[in-house]
């Protein structure tokens, strides 16, 4: 048997969503929830950025859509708190999603099924010097190499914890 190459192992198979967040207000603290209703084009309802009211909603965007859904993988939330000596919370990272099982930075470009959404991951979420401010940390370190992704939502639909995370064309 032949052994996968090392973006194989990262881009295929199926992750998990275990953690779902949102939050109506910019700079407020991110709720948990255990489902949402994803809209195309748009976010997910009840969010800062569907709303239109997002810290970033009027800046440029990388792409149509791109600031609809933010996304970020546990091992990416794991090597945050230790490069910063601290435990980080899914939710203090301020994405949408939390993500275990795939890599989404190798990702980018690509689409996903999450539950019942399809969803084109649009680009990198670089970690700001708000994010910084709001944890009083220095996030840049902490986050370095992967602060999540960008999506555009493709599919509306349902969202719910636990729901697979498939890679189309896989």
């Amino acid at each position: 048997m032949a052994m996968a190459t090392s973006d194989e192992v990262m881009t295929t198979g199926a992750g998990r969503v275990v953690g779902l967040y949102v939050t109506a207000v910019a700079g407020a603290p991110m709720d948990a929830i255990d489902c949402a209703e994803a809209v195309a084009g748009q976010g997910l309802i009840g969010d800062r950025y569907q709303a239109g009211c997002g810290t970033f909603s009027g800046r440029y965007a990388i792409g149509e859509g791109a600031r609809a859904l933010s996304l970020i993988d546990t091992a990416d939330i794991a090597r945050c708190g230790e490069r910063l000596g601290r435990s980080i919370a899914p939710a203090d990272l301020r994405r949408n999603l939390a993500i275990a099982g795939l890599d989404l930075l190798v990702l980018r470009g690509r689409r996903l099924v999450i539950g019942d959404v399809v969803v084109r991951l649009i680009g990198r979420c670089a970690p700001c010097g708000y994010l910084s401010r709001l944890l009083q940390a220095d996030m840049r370190a902490g986050l370095y190499r992967g602060g999540g992704v960008r999506a555009a939502i493709e599919t509306g639909g349902a969202l719910r914890l636990g729901d697979r995370v498939t890679v189309i064309g896989q």
